[in-house]
This record gives structure tokens, sequence and C-alpha cells, in this order.
């Protein structure tokens, strides 16, 4: 088989790998922002993980995945490493700020990604 055509085909295989690949994260990502964007949180974090390049946060009665922003709304504090078991999220249906209260009484909003 020649060289060119071997090497054509390989990257037409890579090329397609690449775009089911991009897809599929794509509709996880909707997926998850649209089960997040429709959720009312209002009580604490039983867990918190990194997951789909977002924050998997456990609550007492609901696990959402969401994007947040670090910005200056959040004195630009990480979520993942401000956000601790036993603090309290509180988010209303389709609102586009999360509310994190920390056990200490301080309070960082967040905003997040959107797709």
């Amino acid at each position: 088989m020649n060289k060119k055509i071997f090497f054509s085909i390989a990257i037409a295989i890579l090329l397609a790998i690449y775009c089911y690949t991009a897809n599929s994260m794509e509709k996880r990502d909707r997926k998850n922002y649209d089960d997040f964007n429709k959720s009312n949180l209002n009580g604490s974090i039983t867990g918190l993980e990194e997951f789909a390049r977002g924050i998997k946060l456990h609550l007492e009665s609901k696990i959402v995945v969401f994007y947040p922003q670090t910005s200056q709304l959040n004195d630009n504090n990480i979520f993942n490493f401000t956000a601790k078991v036993g603090d309290k999220v509180i988010k209303k249906q389709f609102q586009d700020t999360l509310i994190l209260q920390k056990k200490n009484g301080l309070v960082f909003k967040y905003t997040f990604f959107k797709f």
C-alpha cells in the first residue's frame, strides 16, 4: 500500500474519532448544564469532586454537575478549593448564580458556563 494512501486513511480515521468524541462530550456537557439549570438547590454539600471538566456536587437529595466560573464575583476563589463538605449551596431554578455559604458565614457567588 502506498504510504500517502495509508497516512490519508489514518488521518481520516483519527479525525472521525476526534469528531465523534468532541460531539459526545458536547452532548454530555449540555445535558449536565440542562439538569443543573433546571435544579432548585438549597442544601448542604455531602460530597464534591472534579468531573467532566466541571464539578460533581453531591447534596443531601441530589447530585448535579456544573461548570463554575472564577471571577471578581467570588473574589477569584476556585470553587472546588473553596467549597467543603458541610457548606451550603443555594440556587433557584434557572437562576444564573449559585451561592456558596461557608460554615463560617462567608458567602461566595458563582456563575457558571452555559452550554
